[in-house]
């Protein structure tokens, strides 16, 4: 977003419309008008001195949890034949260079 307050400075455009923060560093580039809406935003973070044995299996449950699990099989099973279909295309044009000669056209 800095770089679109900058084009206005520059006189690159008239203006710049978004979800701006106005920070000291854009103050000095260029005038903002009232805010038409107020965005409340917030940073969460664990409680300091909340220190607990994190092991490998609770951080991979966390990363797992946003899906179920046919849902995980889905997206590997995609991936996996995506993967083995590439393989396949890509053998069969270097066959087909061994079997024909060097006169495939090269793209």
């Amino acid at each position: 977003f800095t770089a679109a307050v900058r084009d206005v400075q520059n006189g690159l455009v008239d203006m710049a419309v978004g979800a701006f923060w106005v920070t000291g560093e854009r103050l000095k580039m260029t005038s903002f008008t009232v805010p038409i809406v107020y965005d409340k935003t917030v940073l969460v973070i664990p409680k300091p001195g909340n220190k607990r044995s994190i092991s490998l299996a609770y951080e991979t449950k966390k990363v797992l949890q946003p899906f179920t699990g046919g849902l995980w099989f889905v997206v590997i099973a995609i991936i996996l034949v995506a993967a083995l279909l590439s393989v396949w295309f890509s053998d069969r044009e270097m066959a087909a260079k061994k079997r024909y000669g060097m006169q495939l056209k090269s793209k």
